[in-house]
């Protein structure tokens, strides 16, 4: 056979064999798109069960499943594995869970979706998470160049209770409320802006920055508010990213202010291997290590405690009479179906 002729031969044989090269490496088309049901966005199959089985799935975002107080050391501690981990966007955890996509979501204690999707947090009976009460943290270098930054944000951190927190989540989340215009609200309401607000200055902006989900969003406008109506010029970054990404531009100089939490700080930032279950010792020692670390100082905590909590749809936790996390992980374990 001359050369000419093989080469024929060879190219015809690649072109019968492409399409099974693409199938063997998900090049096929997915069969829940085909038949018009939407896969989870960035889900993750750790189990053998899907939620289309009837399986225990559990919904959380990615920061979640990835973090030593997250998922992976509560089952440890709690001795349980769901038979399904979906990563999706936080935002959309509460309506997967209230549409019966899953019977188990992660969410935030003050979010303003629980009570209004007749959802229920699963009690930490263990005392799995930290606690999580906020505070402004700022730079040294940002709080010497304007010290009343901590005059106008310690009184607005001390009225942040965690029904106020709740209320304000839900005006957005729900009632479709923006950010900024929710806080407006509160701050004009609670009088700590007015129409008087001080000539702007003159001095270099305050750069404020926040995670991406609602409260931060709002906690950022809070104080890009106070700021700007007691004469403090700012840069709005808010909505930067997640906790890593905020974290990393505060360090790096790009961030001089935003709202962080102290059972967060603790392990993620500061790298304590024990949860602190006290919100004075837990702020103690993370103001602090911080300060004393990163030259970061903390200004008063709030109130609510945004800790990372387990959901279960309320009719579901009644029906199975699970009310805390012990209770789930026994479930499980006892081969109770899922709701």
């Amino acid at each position: 056979m001359s050369k000419k002729a093989l080469w024929k031969v060879m190219a015809f044989v690649l072109i019968l064999a492409v399409p099974f090269f693409m199938l063997g490496c998900d090049g096929g088309v997915d069969e829940g798109a085909e038949n018009g049901d939407e896969p989870v966005e960035n889900g993750e199959d750790n189990g053998e069960e899907t939620a289309s089985g009837g399986g225990w799935v559990f919904a959380t975002d990615h920061e979640y499943s990835i973090r030593d107080d997250g998922y992976i050391g509560l089952t440890e501690l709690y001795g349980f594995e769901f038979d399904d981990v979906s990563v999706m966007d936080i935002g959309i955890t509460y309506s997967a869970l209230r549409d019966g996509s899953v019977p188990v979501a992660m969410g935030f204690a003050t979010d303003g979706r629980i009570a209004a999707f007749e959802l229920v947090n699963l009690e930490d009976d263990k005392h799995f998470h930290p606690v999580y009460n906020c505070a402004p943290v700022v730079s040294e270098e940002t709080l010497e160049m304007y010290p009343e930054i901590a005059d106008i944000l310690n009184p607005i951190a001390a009225a942040l209770d965690a029904e106020t927190m709740s209320n304000m989540n839900m005006q957005v989340d729900i009632e479709e409320f923006l950010s900024v215009e929710v806080a407006e609200e509160w701050l004009l309401e609670q009088g700590f802006i007015g129409d008087d607000p001080v000539e702007m200055g003159s001095g270099d902006p305050v750069v404020v920055g926040s995670k991406e989900f609602t409260e931060q969003l709002t906690l950022g406008q809070i104080t890009l508010l106070a700021l700007e109506y007691n004469g403090i010029p700012t840069v709005d970054q808010t909505g930067l990213g997640g906790t890593v990404v905020v974290r990393e531009a505060q360090e790096g100089g790009d961030v001089d202010i935003y709202w962080e939490y102290t059972g967060t700080a603790l392990i993620s930032h500061l790298g304590f291997d024990e949860a602190i279950t006290d919100p004075e010792e837990c702020y103690a020692v993370v103001s602090e290590t911080d300060l004393e670390q990163n030259g970061l100082v903390w200004l008063d905590y709030t109130p609510f405690d945004n800790t990372y909590t387990l959901m279960m749809r309320q009719e579901d936790a009644d029906a199975l009479d699970i009310v805390t996390i012990s209770d789930l992980a026994d479930a499980i374990n006892s081969g109770v179906p899922a709701p």
